[in-house]
């Protein structure tokens, strides 16, 4: 089966959803430095950007803002060499996590990546970053998630591709 047109479209990207520290708006182009919380880690689209853009506004357009707060510092990746804080609370971001989860096949998305930190291996937290620098214990509130989107071959920019605002 040919793909439609639409699915073209979302050929030469990739995407993840996150919680931004800063308050970006739908359109702006941002580095990786930016400090984020993954809620889902990148994958492809096999689908439309629209279908998935209305499903991503329908389930996380009205979720209701939370406290967060900056915990222990600890080290991850294959080589425990990736300095990060661990985000509280953890309960929070996993019911996040398990509502983007939820869709994930049906809506035709597939991982970009081949061992993502997915179900039972997600720990939400912050990668630490030159010049950013965040405080054990430091509070911050959760309004908004956002869709990133990025080019296959890495540029070493993203976009802000939606943006869901939570409600009080």
């Amino acid at each position: 089966m040919a793909p439609t047109e639409h699915a073209l479209k979302t050929k030469p990207y990739r995407y993840y959803i996150a919680y931004l520290l800063r308050d970006l708006s739908v359109g702006t182009k941002f580095t990786p430095s930016e400090l984020h919380i993954t809620i889902l880690p990148w994958f492809a689209l096999e689908t439309d950007e629209k279908t998935f853009i209305d499903w991503f506004y329908k389930h996380f357009d009205g979720v209701q803002r939370f406290d967060a707060m900056v915990g222990e510092p600890r080290m991850f990746g294959p080589k425990k060499d990736v300095p990060v804080n661990i985000i509280e609370p953890r309960t929070q971001f996993l019911k996040l996590h398990e509502l983007a989860l939820s869709w994930f096949g049906e809506l035709g998305a597939r991982w970009a990546e081949r061992d993502p930190y997915v179900g039972d291996d997600y720990k939400p937290h912050v990668a630490q970053r030159r010049g950013f620098v965040l405080t054990e214990a430091e509070k911050f509130r959760v309004s908004h998630l956002v869709l990133i989107r990025a080019t296959r071959r890495e540029d070493h920019m993203r976009q802000v591709a939606a943006k869901a605002i939570f409600h009080e």
